[in-house]
């Protein structure tokens, strides 16, 4: 009886002194906030650069998450998203987390499309939303990866005659965006007759094109476009001389 008294006095005792620590700490005792209240993001670096599209841009996307007074408030998700479609392949990471200074960095792979692409940064939080970030970058044509007849392929022409219409290629890249400045190698293969150049560039199109003076003989006569180790390369233009 007396061991079953001290038992029930021990636990009220501990019950007492945890009521008392508890009491002691509640105020230190707060949940994590996940509010926007209060702070602003900020861009820091990444704006304004131009690359390849599917790949990289050279310098990562940087924002700052800072508190009224101006610090930097660290801990904070900032989701980084493409804004329309093609604008990024990818985003590593597509949501980071802000470091002791405030900042959160992305690196963004390009989107297949060329011309100008855009990424905005939001900070995620559960209530009021700071005013995103915006970054714009170039996407440029990849390497020439096709070669393709923009033009007929097959003519009718008279012996030792200019071809009517000009003979055009398009070069394109990966993605099928137009490439410019490649250089596209013309060669007459059959019939003797002539190419305006030898070699050629194409224009913000993709296009480059030349005029064929036909040689002196009846039957078949044939020219060829080319750049090397690309899809679609030769291209071969044929042109029937009857006369």
């Amino acid at each position: 009886m007396v061991q079953h008294m001290n038992s029930d006095s021990t636990i009220r005792t501990a019950a007492s002194v945890l009521l008392l620590v508890l009491a002691g700490c509640s105020n230190d005792l707060t949940l994590p906030s996940n509010s926007g209240s209060g702070l602003g993001l900020s861009q820091v670096r990444g704006d304004g650069q131009r690359g390849t599209v599917g790949a990289p841009l050279p310098a990562p996307l940087v924002v700052r998450v800072v508190s009224s007074g101006g610090a930097g408030v660290s801990g904070r998700r900032v989701a980084f998203l493409p804004i329309g479609e093609g604008s990024a392949d990818r985003l590593e990471p597509d949501t980071a987390l802000t470091n002791s200074s405030g900042e959160a960095s992305s690196t963004w792979v390009l989107g297949p499309q060329a011309g100008q692409q855009q990424v905005e940064a939001r900070l995620v939080v559960d209530d009021t939303v700071p005013q995103p970030v915006t970054f714009s970058a170039e996407a440029v044509a990849a390497a020439p990866d096709t070669l393709a007849g923009a033009s007929a392929l097959n003519r009718a022409g008279r012996r030792g005659a200019e071809v009517a219409d000009p003979l055009v290629v398009r070069v394109a890249d990966r993605f099928g965006n137009p490439v410019s400045g490649a250089v596209v190698t013309w060669e007459v293969t059959a019939g003797g007759g002539e190419l305006s150049l030898p070699a050629s560039e194409t224009s913000a199109d993709g296009t480059t094109a030349v005029s064929w003076h036909l040689g002196d003989q009846v039957g078949i006569q044939r020219a060829t476009a080319a750049i090397s180790g690309v899809t679609g390369s030769p291209v071969t233009f044929s042109a029937v001389v009857l006369f």
